[in-house]
């Protein structure tokens, strides 16, 4: 509870809570963790062997007998990307490693240039999934994954008349 100031009286605690009120300070908090997340990616470095760890953007889109699960991997290399399906889940990772082979001398240093970036998504399905029947296909950047629903049996109902 909290006091109002002019009538000094008991409000209850969502009295001065407007719908806006949660959406902008949601809004505000993602904004400022973009806003730190980019100056992450300039300050630090970029022969660092630790790297960075992304999220890559998913759409999953049920499809009535299967899902389909479409995840952004740009810049990701075929043989480099990892899929391990179970019944309820599906996790996607992947590492990028990028070596620039040009070497330049500037005051004496040569430099060389390295990126090491490593993806990683777990997506929770709403049903089950027959995983030795998933394929996958990484096409322009954007891996598709083809996830089989597991068939439930239809029940069969028998009348039954009555001698």
């Amino acid at each position: 509870m909290i006091r109002r100031r002019k009538e000094d009286e008991l409000a209850p605690a969502d009295y001065w809570w407007t719908p806006h009120s949660l959406g902008l300070g949601d809004e505000m908090d993602r904004l400022f963790q973009d806003f730190r997340t980019g100056f992450d990616d300039i300050l630090a470095p970029r022969n660092s062997a630790i790297g960075s760890m992304r999220m890559p953007a998913v759409d999953l889109i049920d499809e009535g007998d299967r899902y389909k699960l479409h995840a952004e991997m740009p810049g990701v290399k075929r043989e480099d990307v990892s899929i391990e399906v179970g019944e309820r889940e599906v996790q996607i990772s992947a590492e990028t490693k990028e070596e620039s082979g040009e070497e330049r001398k500037e005051g004496g240093y040569i430099r060389r240039e390295r990126r090491y970036s490593t993806l990683y998504r777990s997506v929770p399905l709403p049903e089950m999934v027959q995983s030795d029947k998933t394929s996958a296909e990484l096409k322009d950047g954007i891996l598709t994954v083809i996830l089989p629903k597991i068939s439930v049996p239809q029940k069969k109902i028998k009348k039954i008349e009555v001698k």
